[in-house]
C-alpha cells in the first residue's frame, strides 16, 4: 500500500527501545560508525511482536497518491495474507532468510519488498514448511514477513566488522520472542548475515542448519529450484521419526531384542548407524537402511522374523547372510575394510549346500569358513539403533508398506543427486563393492535411483 506522506509513517514508530533479552553480548566494540554508543541510542525497533512500518535512514522517494487509510498492521484481520498450506507444519523450526538488493520502490510488506528470483524461491521454500520465518534486513534488522517497510540501499557487505557486530546484536536482542518452542534455526542467508548470529544461537543450545553453506549464488538458485522440496520433505520425514520414537518408547537394538517383545505382525523398520549424523537436514543420526517384508502374496513372513534374519540367532552370535541382503552387504564391507579375504562362498546361492558344491567344499566347511565374518556382521547390526512402524496390510507388492519403503529410500538416497545428509568419510558403506550403496549413503541396493512422491509421508503420518 502507498502512503500520503512520510510523516504519517514516522508517527507510527514507538519512541523507546525494548529491553535487552537473554543473549549475551558479542565480545567486541559496540560503537556505531558515528561514535554513538548503541546501548544508549533510542531505537525504533520493536520486539518480535506485531510489526509497524518504519522509515529507512535515507528512504527512497515514495509515490504520492490521494489520501488513503494508513498502512495496515500485522494482526489486523484485513492485513493478513495466508501463507500457502503446508502438508505438516513445523513449529519447532525458525527460518531466517536474508534480504536482497533488488526491491520494489514503494512501501510494501517485507515479504513482498524483495523481488529477486533468489528471494522469491527462498520465500516459497520456507512458506511450504509452514514454519515461522523472519527476514534479516541490513537496514531494519529482524523483520516479520508481513511488516510494512520502505526500500533502502544499505547492505552488510558495505559495513565494517564493528557495524556488522552491532547489527547482529540488534537482531539477537529482538529474536528471543520468536524462539518460544523453537529448537532449530535454518539459515537461508550468506556468511555476512550468519557470522555472528550462528555462534550465538548455537551457544543458546539451538541446532543451526545452513543447507546452502559454501554454495555460490548460482548454485544456491539451483538448490532452491531442485532441492528445496526434498529438504522440506526430509525434514518432515525425520519429524515423523521423532514422533514414532515417542510412540514406540525409543529406539531398540537388535542385540537386546527377543521374539517375546511386543511386535506388530507386519511393518517397516528404519535403521540408524552410530557415527552417521545428519548434517544438512537437521541433527541426530541419519537413517541408513529402510526395509519391510511380505511383499509377495501369500507370504507368512512377520516383522520380527525379518529382524531376526538380520540379527542372527542370539545363542550362537552368528547368522546367515543368505537370508538377509542387509547382512550380505555389511559382510562384504567389513571384509573389505579390514583387509581380510572374503570367504569364497560368501554370497553364493541361497543355501550353503549348493554354494559348497559350486566351489568344491563340504557344507560344514563352508559354515566354518563364514562363521567369523557372520559373527562380526551380527555384532555390527546388533549395535545399530532402529525404529519400527506397524502396518498390518495384507502381504503383496502393492501395499502401503511397500510404498513407504520405496519412497523413503528414494527420498534419503544420495545416488545421482546432491546429498542433504552425506555419509561420513569413515562410513563403512564406502567400502562396499556395490556402487549403489557407496553413492546412495544407504545399506539399500534397490530404489536408490528412483524418484519419490511426497504423499508417502502422509501414509507414514497416518500409521504413526
Amino acid at each position: 500500500m502507498l502512503i500520503p506522506n512520510q510523516a504519517m509513517l514516522i508517527n507510527r514508530i514507538p519512541p523507546a527501545r525494548s529491553p535487552k533479552v537473554a543473549f549475551p553480548r558479542i565480545e567486541a566494540e559496540t560503537k556505531l560508525s558515528n561514535g554513538e554508543d548503541r546501548e544508549n541510542k533510542p531505537s525504533t525497533r520493536p520486539r518480535c511482536g506485531p510489526p509497524v512500518a518504519r522509515p529507512a535512514e535515507k528512504p527512497t522517494e515514495v509515490e504520492v497518491r490521494s489520501p488513503e487509510p494508513g498502512p495496515r498492521r500485522f494482526g489486523d484481520d484485513a492485513s493478513r495474507e495466508a501463507s500457502p498450506p503446508a502438508a505438516s507444519k513445523d513449529r519447532h523450526t525458525l527460518y531466517l532468510v536474508s534480504c536482497v538488493k533488488t526491491k520494489r520502490q514503494t512501501l510494501a510488506p517485507a515479504k513482498d519488498l524483495y523481488v529477486s528470483t533468489w528471494f522469491r524461491k527462498a520465500r516459497a521454500c520456507v512458506e511450504k514448511t509452514g514454519s515461522p520465518w523472519r527476514i534479516l534486513s541490513a537496514e531494519y534488522g529482524l523483520l516479520h514477513p508481513d511488516e510494512e517497510v520502505l526500500p533502502y540501499e544499505r547492505t552488510l557487505n558495505a559495513m565494517g566488522v564493528r557495524e556488522r557486530r552491532a547489527w547482529a546484536e540488534d537482531v539477537l536482542a529482538h529474536i528471543e520472542t520468536c524462539l518460544d518452542g523453537v529448537d532449530t534455526v535454518v539459515f537461508l542467508a550468506g556468511l555476512r548475515y550468519r557470522e555472528f548470529l550462528e555462534p550465538a544461537l548455537r551457544n543458546r543450545g539451538l541446532a543451526v542448519i545452513v543447507p546452502m553453506k559454501g554454495l555460490s549464488q548460482g548454485q544456491q538458485l539451483q538448490w532452491l529450484t531442485s532441492n528445496c522440496d526434498r529438504f522440506c520433505d526430509t525434514r518432515r520425514f525425520y519429524q515423523l521419526m521423532e514422533r514414532l520414537e515417542g510412540r514406540v518408547g525409543g529406539t531398540r537394538l537388535l542385540v537386546e531384542c527377543t521374539g517375546r517383545m511386543d511386535w506388530p505382525k507386519r511393518g517397516l523398520y528404519f535403521f540408524f548407524e552410530p557415527g552417521e549424523a545428519r548434517s544438512g537436514s537437521g541433527t541426530g543420526l541419519r537413517v541408513v537402511r529402510v526395509g519391510t517384508h511380505a511383499l509377495k502374496e501369500g507370504s507368512k513372513s512377520t516383522l520380527w522374523r525379518r529382524l531376526y534374519q538380520h540379527r542372527g540367532p542370539a545363542r550362537t552370535g552368528g547368522g546367515n547372510h543368505r537370508g538377509s541382503i542387509f547382512r550380505l552387504l555389511i559382510g562384504i564391507a567389513l571384509a573389505s575394510r579390514s583387509g581380510i579375504p572374503l570367504p569364497p562362498s560368501w554370497g553364493l546361492d541361497g543355501d550353503r549346500g549348493p554354494a559348497a558344491r559350486r566351489i568344491g567344499m563340504e557344507r560344514a566347511e563352508v559354515k566354518r569358513s563364514e562363521a567369523e565374518l557372520e559373527a562380526s556382521v551380527s555384532r555390527y547390526i546388533g549395535a545399530m539403533p532402529f525404529l519400527f512402524l506397524g502396518a498390518t496390510d495384507a502381504p503383496g507388492r502393492d501395499t502401503e508398506r511397500g510404498c513407504i519403503e520405496r519412497n523413503a529410500i528414494a527420498l534419503l538416497s544420495a545416488y545421482s543427486k546432491a546429498s542433504l545428509d552425506p555419509a561420513s568419510a569413515g562410513w563403512l558403506g564406502r567400502s562396499s563393492d556395490r556402487e549403489r550403496v557407496r553413492l546412495s549413503g544407504l545399506w539399500n541396493n534397490n530404489h536408490v535411483d528412483e524418484a519419490y512422491h511426497p504423499s508417502f509421508l502422509d501414509l507414514m503420518e497416518k500409521r504413526i
